[in-house]
């Protein structure tokens, strides 16, 4: 039997249902042109188009977001940091979009569904041959096997390990239109890793370093083109020529705030129409006051937790991670810091949006839940005292950490707050340090933080998500992850049974699933928080024909918004 690549497992149901259950009583009440997508040809199309613009009139989209000098020093796809992710889905493609609202690839740069060989070990991708570079050269399939490559031969840019052991052993072009990604074993998760990477123009980036490259001028396949650059917005000129077919507003002005409470108060005024989902969660209440503000709400790939550095005196101690764990109050993270706006996360890390493969009994599981009387308890039993303080310690040394997390960031100011609280109500000591959240990443990659507040955002696969806990991610402290696991964790068994499940059928896969989240649970090496796929404020009386199917400020909704 010969895999698909179109859907994540039950991921349709179980995000409908969460879906709905979050956005009772926030439903639009203003009849919007009904819109869809055509999975089959990659392609957005519209049923009832609305009024175009004046004639000569510019038509500007503008997308609020926070934008800080350090997101903006490179626009290198390939580079982890000094960029602002969202950019690239606007100015590059990939060969698929995983469309995180219905759990599904969406072709970008492909031309269809690739297709397995009977051994399920190679795959065929047929391109787009559409496509064109903005600066209106040719794309041509030595443009993906060059930017596949560019990860072969530069580790440290291979994040996501698509050239580890047993997957991707040769990439290669056949004819002029398709690429054929061989393997060295079987490794069902291809397509869905093939949404992470952007293609681009081998004739511009093999004059350069890749791994340096700052790509100021960037040229990409994608609906829009960059423009200009400076300190109040990014703006962005629409591709007349987009293979998709031309977006209908003519430019797209991200336009930098310096924190989410003043981007949410442009959202009120109007200024902005959208974000792609920086909003000031406590503000939302106010915000949906007005019926032309409207919420979508959708779980997925990023887990917010209190990250662990487990190699850390202290938190190298199951037995303290687990009394963290259970100190923090979930519930109350999401209402009164989330305003109900993002989803419960698994203790066992993988989320709903994975459907079946998910250990959903971990989510009430009272061992994992919290607990101040069986933290203190588990702190007790591994020989802590408390000191004259109140803190807990032990020969000679208390449990005190710096607590890292980012600055101008009203809800995750918020939480960090309730959480550090918490920790004090178990005997766990906290100074908090307030930081960029570029520099966030870079304490993660190196190794060099105790506990830090941050999201972990993973390819649309489950053995991507877990796979952030196999040792093979990691390195020691003052050394860069090669991977996402910058919890510094290592479990022979969870690497074993995940080795084992990248190459394993749909039915062995989840029982391994199973049983590595269950690991993950017990021994804590993050603290998870909540699930958020996309809480993504916008606005209704200038614009139309979202298409909420997508994320609605994504560039596959954006080809289709017009204004009113």
């Amino acid at each position: 039997m010969k895999w698909g690549t179109r859907k994540t497992t039950a991921v349709a149901i179980t995000t409908l249902a969460l879906f709905a259950g979050v956005l009772s009583g926030c439903s639009d009440s203003t009849p919007q042109a009904q819109t869809k997508v055509d999975n089959k040809a990659g392609t957005t199309e519209t049923a009832k188009p609305a009024e175009p613009a004046k004639k000569g009139e510019t038509v500007i989209y503008h997308l609020g977001e926070t934008v800080n000098p350090e997101q903006v020093t490179n626009f290198n796809p390939f580079l982890a940091t000094g960029n602002w992710p969202a950019f690239f889905d606007y100015v590059f493609d990939p060969l698929y979009y995983f469309n995180p609202v219905k759990g599904q690839l969406v072709p970008r740069l492909a031309a269809g569904d690739g297709t397995w060989t009977d051994d399920n070990k190679t795959y065929t991708v047929k391109l787009n041959m559409k496509a064109k570079w903005q600066d209106g050269k040719p794309f041509t399939v030595d443009d993906v096997l060059y930017s596949f490559n560019t990860l072969k031969n530069n580790k440290v840019l291979d994040r996501y390990q698509l050239w580890g052991d047993g997957r991707l052993q040769d990439v290669s072009a056949q004819g002029s239109d398709t690429v054929v990604f061989k393997l060295s074993k079987q490794f069902p998760s291809l397509p869905f890793y093939l949404s992470t990477v952007y293609i681009v123009p081998k004739q511009q980036f093999e004059k350069e370093d890749a791994s340096q490259f700052l790509n100021k001028t960037p040229i990409g396949t994608g609906p829009f083109k960059f423009k200009s650059i400076n300190e109040s917005a990014i703006v962005l000129d629409k591709n007349p020529d987009y293979f998709l077919g031309a977006p209908n507003i003519d430019q797209l002005f991200i336009d930098r705030f310096n924190n989410s409470s003043t981007l949410t108060l442009a959202l009120e005024k109007g200024d902005v129409q959208g974000s792609t989902g920086t909003v000031a969660m406590p503000s939302v209440p106010k915000l949906l006051e007005n019926p032309v503000n409207k919420l979508q709400v959708f779980p997925g790939l990023s887990t917010y937790s209190v990250i662990m550095n487990n190699e850390k005196p202290g938190l190298s101690d199951n037995n303290v991670r687990r009394a963290i764990q259970i100190a923090l109050d979930r519930k109350s993270l999401i209402e009164k810091g989330e305003s109900n706006g993002v989803f419960p996360a698994n203790p066992g890390f993988l989320s709903s949006v994975f459907g079946e493969m998910v250990d959903s009994k971990l989510l009430d599981n009272q061992a994992y839940g919290f607990n101040v009387n069986e933290a203190i308890k588990l702190l007790e039993s591994a020989g802590y005292k408390k000191n004259a303080k109140g803190i807990f310690e032990k020969d000679g040394k208390p449990l005190s950490f710096t607590y890292h997390m980012a600055a101008n960031a009203p809800a995750q100011n918020k939480e960090g707050a309730m959480i550090t609280d918490w920790l004090k109500n178990v005997g766990i000591e906290t100074t908090v340090k307030l930081v960029t959240w570029p520099e966030l990443t870079k304490l993660l990659m190196a190794g060099d933080y105790e506990l830090l507040q941050n999201g972990i955002t993973t390819p649309p696969d489950p053995q991507a998500q877990l796979e952030i806990f196999h040792s093979k991610m990691t390195a020691p402290t003052k050394t860069n992850a090669p991977g996402l696991n910058y919890m510094r964790f290592r479990d022979e068994d969870v690497d074993k049974w995940l080795d084992e499940a990248s190459s394993a059928d749909s039915s062995k896969r989840k029982e391994l699933y199973q049983q590595v989240q269950n690991r993950i649970a017990e021994k804590a090496p993050v603290a998870v928080m909540y699930n958020v796929g996309g809480h993504i404020p916008y606005r209704v009386d200038q614009f139309t024909n979202y298409n909420e199917d997508l994320p609605v400020t994504s560039a596959l909704s954006l080809l289709q918004v017009k204004k009113k």
